[in-house]
């Protein structure tokens, strides 16, 4: 089976592991702080902050900029529900975008149009880990002052301008999910170059209490400062990723070959054409997966086509199976068009994600293309 996500763990996870087992401390110990100081020297953002995903994280996002009931938020239409869902617990209204067509990414021309005096903030989310154009985002959150954020689950590594993702916004939200770049089983991290921002978030991931139970003076004695809840990350998840971090740059070299390789053997294929996360040599992209677009002869069969893979043994995936206004729940609750987003409904209607990730041998490249050009061929016979 060639899985389309598969975390690569070895004896530094288990060894590591055994060290916080022994200690007896698995939550407030060292390990998130170490895995949050690893995370920032990776990332050069001044302050990370371990979450217990990457919906926390944005949640947290949301709640230090006081986004409440009434306040709109800029959304990429083409994204995971939890980028929403996020700002709409809430009581934040989405203000949805589409897609740039070349590369999945939110159409930056068109979110100006998109902006009132209700809008408190833009958020990014950089597709597959190609970056989004920060810079001219960050011109119109000056010239309207507003806050930006930047979801960055499947960008872990992605670079602008040789800055790591998340290095211009307000707030960076990253995911361990299994099937990320690095995992810790599950989990998140927020990331910020304000100080006051950082504390304000700490505080309300930990329940608004001002020191933990290693910084209390009078054991079992704290003050609340402010409304908190519980998005802490275990020493457990974070000792996990503490091991996968040091990994990262075989895994980002890794996954570069595997794309670079399944891209150079797809290119010319029929009736296909490739979502191109390589294409500008100024980004760097996290290559999360290789999108390929069915064109219109064969786009109808495009579930089959993922049916036929699974029977051949090759996982893939869609990213995303709708986009946003046409999941049933948003499309009734905010009485949404999906034909106003054209490209990014063309992305989530006829792509088809295949893995590069580095479990991903050079074998398995030219199963998945061999595979792939025979499936194709049934269907194009089809039509």
């Amino acid at each position: 089976m060639i899985h389309f996500g598969k975390p690569i763990l070895d004896k530094s996870e288990k060894n590591n592991l055994t060290k916080i087992f022994k200690s007896g401390i698995l939550t407030h110990g060292p390990e998130a702080e170490k895995f949050e100081n690893d995370f920032t020297k990776l990332t050069k953002i001044k302050y990370s902050l371990t979450t217990s995903s990457c919906t926390s994280a944005l949640l947290l996002s949301y709640m230090t900029i006081n986004l409440k009931q009434g306040d709109e938020f800029i959304v990429p239409a083409q994204t995971h529900v939890a980028t929403v869902n996020a700002g709409i617990f809430l009581g934040g209204k989405p203000i949805f975008v589409d897609s740039d067509q070349y590369t999945g990414n939110i159409n930056i021309d068109l979110i100006e149009k998109k902006i009132t005096k209700k809008t408190k903030c833009i958020t990014i989310v950089h597709y597959l880990g190609k970056p989004v154009e920060i810079k001219k985002i960050k011109k119109l959150c000056k010239k309207y002052n507003l806050f930006l954020i930047e979801d960055c689950a499947l960008a872990l590594g992605a670079k602008y301008y040789k800055k790591h993702v998340g290095f211009y916004s307000d707030f960076a939200c990253f995911s361990f999910y299994p099937a990320k770049h690095i995992t810790t089983g599950d989990g998140g991290m927020v990331c910020c170059q304000n100080k006051k921002l950082f504390e304000k978030l700490k505080l309300l991931r930990g329940f608004g209490v001002d020191k933990n139970f290693r910084e209390r003076k009078i054991p079992g004695k704290y003050d609340v400062k402010s409304f908190g809840l519980n998005f802490r990350m275990s020493d457990i998840n974070a000792s996990i990723g503490r091991m996968q971090l040091k990994k990262l740059p075989a895994f980002l070299k890794k996954r570069k070959e595997n794309y670079k390789g399944l891209k150079k053997l797809l290119i010319k294929t029929k009736n296909i054409s490739i979502i191109d996360s390589d294409s500008d040599k100024k980004l760097t992209s996290s290559h999360y997966a290789l999108a390929l677009k069915l064109d219109d002869s064969v786009s109808k069969f495009r579930d089959q086509i993922i049916l036929e893979l699974k029977k051949n043994n090759i996982g893939s995936s869609i990213y995303y199976p709708r986009i946003i206004p046409e999941y049933s729940y948003f499309k009734k609750k905010y009485q949404l068009n999906a034909k106003k987003y054209k490209f990014a409904k063309a992305i989530s209607d006829k792509s088809i994600c295949l893995p590069v990730a580095p479990h991903i041998r050079k074998s398995d490249l030219k199963i998945i293309f061999y595979k792939l050009t025979l499936i194709l061929n049934s269907f194009i016979k089809k039509k």
